[in-house]
């Protein structure tokens, strides 16, 4: 790997750390997924500073290329992320669904209330 690049991918990897931080903080993230997005960014910066750890584990698994153990992993971890975050998802939905019917219980116990008087 070049220099240029090596330098170009550490900048990359120190602004996406930056920019998860300065979002995590700005938006109150909660903490398990502030924690993801931290470890994320971390192993970015890892990557860009020791890219020599990424032709390791290439060379160990038998995959061809490095950036092709950087497409899997990335594309693992977001799919894990996504599959989380769809259960989270309907669980939310689950609770909407709850409290909409406990809304419409409570708005008709009042106006039968107000109806007897």
């Amino acid at each position: 790997m070049s220099n240029i690049l090596r330098i170009l991918l550490i900048i990359a990897a120190s602004f996406t750390a930056y920019w998860i931080l300065s979002r995590i903080r700005k938006h109150k993230v909660k903490l398990e997924d502030a924690i993801f997005w931290v470890c994320f960014a971390f192993v970015l910066v890892i990557i860009g500073i020791f890219p020599q750890i990424l032709y390791w584990l290439a060379n160990l698994l038998g995959i061809m290329s490095p950036a092709n153990l950087v497409f899997l992993v990335i594309i693992f971890l977001l799919i894990a992320k996504v599959f989380v975050l769809a259960i989270k998802n309907s669980q939310l939905e689950d609770k909407i669904e709850v409290l909409a019917a406990e809304v419409a219980l409570a708005e008709r116990a009042k106006e039968k209330e107000r109806e007897k008087k």
